[in-house]
């Protein structure tokens, strides 16, 4: 398994990080020349979204070519500046592995959907004939006299990797006919080793392994574990016999699973029930109306449900038990921002559970500095998501910071408060803070992920955890809420806190505060 036990990931967006080249848009050179940051910020692996040459229907998630860089972000020279300065600076970097559709300008998708047989007519998933519905279809748009599967948006054809089950003997014309194959039919060889030659022509130009897109979801017919077991052992399986040190972060949501499958780490989503319970529960913060209740943990108003990881907790169980790394984001490309509904002391609290926890942290680009979600926006597929793709903010200069440019390809913010230059000024700042707790989380074995962690209080406020062993214990006490609240606890050193108190062995968490301390013997 790679060695993720110190890390900090940071996500990059590439169309929004920094434009080098004054055109609007962000590049792979804008955030070469930003690396340093990153490394000062004290991240040392980067996930950068996808880079590839794409129509840009869905932020780039719909590939031409896997193995292009698309001209608006650069060439596969600057990529190479890329990867040798991060790994100067000891920053491991991850590229989007996107193999569960492509786009439909793909050559691939094109020779598929030719009437006549060729080598790619298996690589997407067709019904035997027009009438034929098939879940997820699109309809009359190929010569081939058949309906073709997608991912999500009609663009997006899905490629075969097969079924869980092939059963054809169901009444239901629209589900029915003999287009299915089984994920182990050897006629699905040929698109697994296309992937491969996709992984091999990255790793070999030095960026350290991947995030995968839709890991869960490569098999159709269920997340069967059975199943992705089996395919993950060929495509992740293989990749390690070459490079053992590449690294396989999972879009899944349930690293219980994911990192059964040879995944090295999962991180929780808005899919993931905790996850919304602990950071997305409240109204207009989560693009799944279905999973907000109305408050979370870290609730934005300050009261907030007295639930912060219960749920999940105990699916994890054997997860940490294994010591199977996971990631709790502080978000992500897919998500309403952070700082939606969120002062500066409640961001601080969010870190400073997401920098303490039994976690692998991921911070997504601009939440370390309060990034606020435009809902106005809807550019290349992203409807509200886009919200929270526009460009970093560096400065008060013009567009921020991020480009030279009249007109920027997104907008940007309009906080002049809210930005790098201004914050690194601030000594008590959101971005100063986050440092601060990243730089205790380095230099305290207790804190790293192979550290035990013991919770002690879940289900009232303020939560309550410890860290590490008898010879080095690191209590963390966490309230969310307006309430000041009074703990009694015998504090050796106090390494971090905000609006907290201590005297004579009583701890006074003010409202919205925390405390990282580390404890004497028996309390």
């Amino acid at each position: 398994m790679s060695s993720l036990n110190n890390s900090i990931i940071y996500e990059i967006y590439p169309t929004s990080f920094y434009d080098s080249n004054g055109d609007g848009i962000g590049d792979i050179n804008g955030i070469t020349e930003k690396l340093d940051y990153v490394k000062e910020l004290g991240a040392d692996v980067i996930w950068i979204n996808p880079i590839y040459k794409s129509p840009f229907k869905d932020g780039g998630y719909d590939i031409i070519d896997h193995c292009a860089v698309d001209k608006r972000f650069g060439t596969l020279e600057d990529v190479d500046k890329l990867i040798n300065k991060a790994h100067k600076l000891g920053i491991k970097v991850l590229f989007d592995l996107v193999i569960g559709h492509t786009s439909d300008k793909h050559p691939w998708f094109l020779q598929s959907k030719k009437a006549k047989r060729n080598k790619y007519s298996d690589y997407f998933i067709w019904t035997d004939n027009i009438f034929i519905g098939g879940s997820n279809t699109v309809k009359g748009m190929a010569k081939r006299d058949g309906n073709y599967m997608v991912n999500y948006y009609s663009f997006q054809p899905a490629l075969n990797y097969g079924f869980v089950k092939v059963d054809n003997s169901t009444n239901d014309v629209w589900s029915s006919g003999n287009y299915k194959m089984h994920y182990t039919d050897q006629r699905l060889t040929p698109l697994r080793e296309e992937v491969l030659k996709i992984i091999d022509f990255w790793m070999q130009k030095g960026i350290d392994g991947f995030r995968v897109d839709l890991s869960g979801n490569m098999i159709k017919g269920g997340r069967d574990l059975t199943a992705l077991k089996w395919f993950y052992d060929r495509v992740i399986g293989k990749t390690k016999e070459k490079y053992p040190n590449a690294i396989f972060l999972a879009e899944w949501g349930s690293p219980e699973f994911s990192t059964e499958c040879g995944f090295d780490i999962d991180y929780l989503n808005h899919e993931s029930k905790g996850y919304n319970e602990l950071l997305r529960g409240d109204k207009n913060t989560n693009i799944m109306p279905n999973f907000e209740n109305g408050n979370s943990y870290f609730s934005a108003n300050g009261q907030g449900t007295k639930k912060p990881l219960v749920d999940y907790l105990e699916q994890l169980k054997h997860v940490l038990k294994a010591d199977k790394y996971y990631s709790i984001p502080s978000g992500y490309h897919d998500m309403v921002r952070l700082a939606e509904k969120r002062d500066n002391d409640s961001l601080k609290c969010v870190f400073a559970f997401l920098l303490t926890y039994k976690n692998v942290p991921l911070i997504y680009y601009g939440d370390e500095i309060g990034m606020a979600h435009n809902y106005k926006l809807n550019k290349d597929g992203g409807y509200i998501r886009t919200g929270a793709r526009t460009p970093m903010h560096w400065d008060n200069t013009i567009n921020r910071g991020f480009s030279t440019a009249k007109r920027t390809y997104l907008p940007v913010g309009k906080q002049k408060d809210i930005c790098v230059k201004s914050q690194q000024e601030d000594e008590s700042s959101l971005l100063n803070t986050i440092k601060r707790l990243i730089e205790i989380r380095k230099s305290e074995p207790a804190l790293w992920f192979d550290s035990s962690i013991t919770v002690e209080r879940e289900t009232e406020y303020p939560f309550i955890y410890t860290r590490g062993n008898k010879d080095c214990e690191i209590f963390v006490a966490i309230n969310p809420t307006r309430k000041n609240i009074k703990l009694n606890k015998r504090i050796e050193e106090v390494l971090f806190s905000l609006n907290c108190n201590t005297e004579d062995g009583l701890i006074t968490l003010k409202g919205k505060s925390f405390i990282i301390a580390k404890v004497k013997g028996e309390n």
